[in-house]
């Protein structure tokens, strides 16, 4: 019932591509506009979802996540899209009595059936993971009875798994491995192993830990990539918050000040100590979490480290939420990465596109973002 794109929302992101063209034009470069195509033979893509809070929040900004992941749903085949990847934050709140008229117009449940529809697009058309952040936790009514939407992740609660249950899309019949308890004892989707392949058949192995992963959840996710069965799979984590942006060096993250982790939940570089560095097969990280107003450099980020087998392992960080108007704007302007893996999976191009700019004549020139940081090639063998 959520697949009808309404005339509504599509002038919302019309309205939304003027808006945001003067500030556009100042942060790229103009060029002759290229419909995204595969640059390898034989290559393959993921597409990387920023945190979709902020399109959330204000009814006017829903237009353009519904317009992301139609377009994602139209671009399967062309450029082989084998998975997609949202690093977290669906909504900005899971406070059932947000908003306090300060910080948004869209109540928790709106926010939760927005995200849910934008994602119905992709159900039963392509493979996709849905990742929590720290804006998907909290409680339903917050202790002192103020200040809603100003907190987060005090505890697990969350809606998550009433919009993303374990059977939702039909395809995950085909990848979903297994899933692992959340902090109540609930097998969900917050913990999850996904399997696809590459062109030529390599197995590619996805493991989702929820945001500020528990000691277990770690724990399981080392057993998942070091299964016998595994061993040889190319492995990928996904979870919310882990790297800090070009604008703070691609730090990993050594603390976070969030109730989730004061109550044990682990920051990045706990999540590199006693997960990613250790296990041999896991050559990449995926996350988001950290945006910065307008500036590109401070909503995306990538390091690569050897792990103690001495492989690389690339990690990347993409958060745009904050493009297109700042904390207030537009939600983030349609950004979106495409990774594209080689056909022998030796090789990736990180390249960063808005389908919000490329829908229009008058603004496609801008849908690329050809700045070094956020388009280049890169080893992963």
């Amino acid at each position: 019932m959520f697949r009808k794109v309404t005339s509504f929302l599509i002038l919302l992101a019309a309205a939304s591509i003027v808006a945001c063209l003067s500030v556009q034009a100042q942060q790229s470069t103009p060029g002759q506009y290229v419909e995204p195509a595969l640059e390898y033979d034989g290559g393959w893509s993921m597409i990387v979802i920023p945190d979709p809070q902020a399109y959330t929040r204000y009814g006017r900004n829903h237009g353009i996540y519904d317009l992301m992941t139609a377009w994602v749903a139209e671009s399967v085949e062309k450029l082989n899209i084998k998975e997609v990847v949202c690093v977290g934050d669906l909504v900005e709140s899971n406070n059932l009595q947000y908003p306090d008229g300060k910080f948004a117009n869209q109540t928790s449940k709106q926010m939760w059936e927005m995200t849910s529809r934008a994602f119905s697009r992709l159900d039963g058309v392509c493979q996709y993971i849905v990742t929590t952040g720290n804006h998907d936790y909290g409680p339903y009514i917050y202790p002192d009875g103020n200040h809603y939407g100003t907190r987060s992740s005090l505890n697990r609660e969350t809606q998550f798994n009433d919009y993303f249950p374990i059977d939702r899309n039909p395809l995950w019949k085909e990848s979903l491995v297994e899933t692992f308890e959340n902090a109540y004892g609930y097998k969900s989707l917050e913990n999850a192993a996904y399997q696809i392949e590459g062109t030529d058949g390599q197995r590619v192995l996805l493991v989702v830990v929820e945001f500020a992963p528990r000691e277990e959840a770690l724990a399981w996710a080392k057993s998942v990539f070091e299964r016998p069965e595994n061993q040889d799979a190319f492995g990928i984590l996904v979870t919310h918050s882990y790297l800090r942006p070009y604008t703070k060096d691609c730090q990993r993250d050594p603390k976070e000040g969030y109730g989730l982790n004061e109550a044990g939940g682990c920051a990045g570089e706990q999540i590199w100590e006693k997960l990613v560095y250790p296990t041999a097969n896991i050559r990449m990280v995926l996350c988001g979490h950290h945006s910065t107003a307008d500036n590109m450099d401070g909503c995306t980020g990538f390091r690569v480290d050897a792990n103690a087998a001495g492989k690389s392992v690339s990690q990347l960080l993409c958060d745009m939420q904050a493009m297109g108007g700042g904390w207030e704007g537009n939600g983030g302007d349609g950004w979106l990465q495409i990774l594209e893996f080689s056909k022998d999976m030796k090789k990736c191009k990180l390249r960063t596109f808005s389908p919000l700019f490329a829908i229009s004549p008058v603004t496609r020139e801008h849908a690329w973002y050809t700045a070094e940081k956020q388009n280049f090639e890169f080893d992963i063998e």
